[in-house]
């Protein structure tokens, strides 16, 4: 991470790269002779392994005291993640109980991890009070069951804010704001439960919601 150009450039770059070891696996224990219950049970086992690289760069377009404009900020970040499983298998018993079905999701995607997030967005803020935002973000496509077999679409929304800050005699503060979440109308999810099917998402508004407020604080 670093300032470029006089410090108006601020930038952050990290790759990574774990393994995760003796994770969770079920094992499965038939019985076909009937003399006591099967069962499965819960055992260490499998390994996990996360590539990855994150980015995000700001810059301080206008910075200012004493201009009109304060302060104008476009900012965007992204992750690109590359998880998959590696040996990783579960047991589970057949319907009749008798005998062992085994479940390989040896380099398989992991479940619930995106390939691609972004987000971009302007910061504004002026000398008189006025103050606005827009924000732009996207999630890729995703699986949500662990054999890859299931997939959530991707989404994009577009987000926007203006508003009014001010104090008064050094100790009336007001914030008045009106916004809209989701100005393109896109079906998108805020919650998705991985290998929970049919219970799988959790559904945001799918058309533009207007949302606005006003506080006030004293200052002592």
């Amino acid at each position: 991470k670093g300032n470029l150009l006089n410090k108006k450039l601020y930038y952050e770059v990290a790759a990574f790269h774990t393994v995760f070891t003796d994770k969770m696996t079920v094992v499965a224990v038939p019985n076909p002779a009937q003399t006591a219950t099967s069962y499965t049970y819960v055992a260490n086992g499998g390994t996990q392994i996360n590539n990855g690289l994150e980015a995000m760069v700001r810059y301080n377009l206008i910075q200012s005291e004493t201009g009109f404009i304060t302060a104008l900020t476009p900012f965007v970040n992204g992750t690109y993640a590359n998880f998959t499983y590696g040996d990783f298998k579960f047991q589970q018993l057949n319907a009749s109980k008798d005998q062992i079905v085994e479940v390989d999701y040896t380099g398989k995607k992991v479940a619930g991890v995106p390939p691609l997030t972004l987000n971009a967005g302007v910061d504004l803020t002026t000398k008189m009070g006025v103050y606005a935002n827009m924000t732009y973000s996207y999630r890729d496509s995703v699986y949500y069951t662990s054999d890859n077999a299931n997939r959530a679409n991707s989404y994009s929304l577009l987000n926007g804010k203006i508003g009014y800050r001010k104090v008064f005699a050094n100790h009336f503060s007001v914030d008045a704001y009106f916004g809209a979440n989701n100005i393109t109308s896109q079906q998108y999810y805020v919650m998705l439960f991985v290998n929970q099917t049919p219970d799988v998402y959790l559904p945001g508004p799918t058309k533009i919601n207007f949302f606005g407020g006003i506080n006030f604080k004293y200052i002592f």
